[in-house]
């Protein structure tokens, strides 16, 4: 296990969410591997304010795990197919629904509000400076081999979460994440996406975008 040195437009074009694992332990370095490609993402007016939670004590993993569930349950999500998934996909999210608390691995990502009048105040722009993070996070995962699966549900029980690991008032979840090496069930590989030519508008908003 370790790094597959494939490139980067390789682990793009692969990396899709894995929701099932081995029991295989991954080794420190190799998630302060992938904490480190996650901290070379950019940030407004550079102010980084991410801020990962790695969680591997098992019993703090089954209390986050079962507020997954729980959060699961509440959106409709494991308990009826997705309508447009295959049988596949849906198995695998309705298994992380039930399981998330028994991966290897959780990274809580969360965003540090460094203006506290801003707490709380969640915005597509506070976004674009935790998420570049959390996708650097998903590729360097990729590139060593191994998987990992962006969920945001939790946040149902936010408050709950950030009492049980005692994050601070001014600090936001914003991605649950369980890393780990994919079980045989799952592999890597290219997902289903829209032609670029039909979300791409040139110099300015089309008709029918890809059009000139």
């Amino acid at each position: 296990m370790g790094t597959q040195d494939i490139s980067l437009f390789e682990a793009i074009r692969t990396q899709r969410a894995i929701r099932r694992f081995t029991d295989d332990t991954v080794p420190d370095e190799v998630i302060e591997r992938i904490l480190e490609a996650a901290i070379r993402a950019p940030s407004g007016r550079n102010m980084q304010p991410w801020r990962f939670i790695v969680i591997r004590d098992a019993d703090t993993k089954q209390k986050i795990g079962d507020y997954y569930r729980r959060a699961c349950e509440k959106a409709g999500i494991g308990l009826e197919p997705i309508p447009g998934l295959s049988k596949k996909v849906n198995d695998s999210v309705t298994h992380l629904a039930f399981h998330m608390g028994e991966a290897p691995v959780l990274v809580l990502a969360c965003y540090e509000y460094l203006n506290e009048d801003a707490v709380g105040s969640s915005t597509i722009l506070t976004g674009s400076s935790i998420y570049p993070a959390v996708q650097n996070l998903l590729l360097a995962a990729r590139a060593l081999g191994l998987g990992t699966s962006l969920t945001t549900v939790h946040s149902m029980f936010e408050s709950e979460i950030k009492d049980l690991l005692g994050i601070p008032a001014n600090v936001q979840t914003a991605a649950l994440i369980p890393l780990g090496y994919p079980s045989p069930e799952e592999r890597f590989g290219g997902s289903r996406r829209r032609p670029v030519g039909e979300v791409t508008h040139f110099d300015r908003w089309s008709g029918a975008a890809g059009d000139t």
